[in-house]
């Protein structure tokens, strides 16, 4: 049952093919698709107990434990709110004339394969199956980006696949590192995860210092880590809205999940462990604070949510730097808030993009009277990814800053409180200045239509039960995967 969690969006994205001069059956398809890999996730979840007897398919190349489960069921559960909106925007956008209904069928075909090879990169057992599936994104997600066919989206494919391509290989050269470091240490060269994590304690520690330095250059690029994020916001802002939900919501954890993935290799050595931590520390705190001080000034507002998205992944990679269960947990736990309420900004930042015909800051005013529910919605989002109540990334900020002062990481507490503050004020003026400010009038009628309203409305209340529900989420599925990082198994 677990091949069909990737088997399925495989498929419909074949059977775009021959469909694609029916638009509406397209849409079915691509919704379908991912439909059916989620309920394949659940069917696989529930007929075992992954934390016991993790589930493997595909002749052991599909593998499952906690960790994995983690990150696809959040790849899961925001694919099925992306295709559900994207019906809704990209009809828009057909209508208007910014998509020709001809290039319907490549859209969502993407899309499928997109989503594909992200499953892939948190389902697989071999370390280079995920190298390969983190490449996959690259090469379906490229296109994505340049799918308007401006100059400036072109552009931003360009510096996207140049980049990451560039990177992708620096992880290959980690990769092969670590071969030949279990080469030296007499254990066969095997990249399946079981074996590595096996063969970890006798490798030379330089060896595995070489290898994740150059592991996590290379995906740390991809998660937007500062200053490997220089294609970021370029990606984010010029791609379509469900497009830019997917990047942000999802890629960056795959990215995420790759480097993870090699951390219990080095927990097993403490001269390592120092070293891998302090560089999660590193770049977590300059990430965090480029991002929270570059907010400001960000025009589009497409540009400022991804400079939160970095912001987001510096918080994430301050609390597995400082490590242990407490900074496991929060990195982990803020990394599921932020998978449900990033894609959330961006949906609502499409509706009033679709509304007001621009998606620069200054030009847009007086949301909340223009349209109807959507205002105080959208000051609550933006300042809910910035860290604020009611939302999980609050808990996971606190936990994170409890995780920092128990370990004496005095310095990384107070920037935390500093920055995420910086944050936390850019987010509510703007978003303020947006909904409450001078009606400056839409420049197009638009009303979403059904489901994209139960699309956004669906993940809302996801999010807030993701706040609700946390003492649930952190025993039962954050917590099995910390011990996983921790353990290795």
């Amino acid at each position: 049952m677990l091949e069909w969690v990737i088997i399925a969006p495989i498929l419909a994205a074949i059977a775009c093919v021959p469909l694609r001069h029916h638009p509406r059956v397209l849409e079915a398809v691509a919704i379908g698709g991912a439909l059916i890999s989620f309920v394949a996730l659940a069917l696989s979840v529930f007929s075992s107990d992954v934390a016991v007897h993790p589930v493997s398919a595909l002749f052991g190349i599909l593998y499952m434990d906690p960790l994995s489960l983690l990150f696809t069921s959040a790849t899961s559960v925001v694919a099925l709110f992306v295709f559900a909106y994207s019906r809704g925007y990209i009809r828009a956008e057909v209508k208007e004339g910014t998509i020709k209904t001809e290039n319907l069928w490549t859209y969502y075909a993407l899309c499928l394969l997109f989503l594909a090879s992200m499953l892939l990169a948190t389902l697989t057992s071999d370390l280079l199956v995920l190298w390969a599936a983190v490449e996959a994104t690259t090469l379906t997600s490229v296109f994505l980006i340049s799918f308007y066919g401006n100059k400036e989206s072109v552009e931003a494919a360009w510096k996207y696949l140049l980049i990451c391509s560039l990177s992708i290989t620096i992880a290959l050269v980690g990769l092969l590192v670590l071969g030949y470091g279990m080469q030296q240490a007499g254990r066969p060269e095997s990249f399946a995860w079981s074996d590595v994590v096996a063969a970890a304690h006798l490798i030379n520690p330089l060896y595995l210092k070489i290898a994740f330095a150059f592991i996590f250059v290379g995906y740390g690029t991809k998660v937007g880590l500062v200053p490997l994020h220089v294609w970021l916001p370029d990606a984010h802002s010029q791609a379509p809205t469900p497009v830019s939900a997917f990047l942000s919501g999802v890629l960056l954890n795959a990215a995420l999940y790759a480097i993870l993935r090699v951390y219990p290799l080095a927990a097993q050595n403490p001269e390592v462990a120092s070293f891998v931590s302090n560089l999660f520390l590193f770049f977590g705190l300059l990430s965090l604070g480029l991002a929270s001080l570059r907010l400001y000034s960000q025009e589009n507002y497409k540009r400022l949510l991804a400079y939160s998205s970095i912001e987001n992944m510096g918080i994430i990679a301050l609390g597995v730097g400082i490590g242990g269960p407490l900074g496991l947990m929060a990195a982990l736990f803020h990394m599921v808030s932020h998978s449900l309420l990033k894609p959330l900004a961006f949906f609502y930042g499409g509706i009033v993009s679709l509304a007001y015909g621009t998606k620069e800051i200054s030009k847009i005013g007086g949301i909340s009277q223009a349209l109807f529910g959507i205002g105080q919605l959208f000051v609550l989002i933006n300042i809910g990814i910035a860290g604020c109540l009611p939302f999980g990334t609050f808990i996971s900020e606190i936990i994170l800053l409890a995780a920092a002062l128990s370990s004496g990481n005095l310095l990384v507490a107070a920037l935390l409180v500093v920055f995420t503050t910086i944050a936390f004020g850019t987010f509510l003026l703007r978003s303020s200045q947006m909904a409450f400010g001078p009606l400056s009038g839409p420049a197009h009628h638009y009303t979403p239509d059904l489901l994209t309203r139960l699309s956004v409305w669906g993940l809302f209340a996801l999010a807030l039960l993701g706040a609700l529900l946390a003492p649930l989420i952190i025993i039962h599925l954050v917590n099995p995967a910390v011990q996983v990082i921790l353990g290795g198994s």
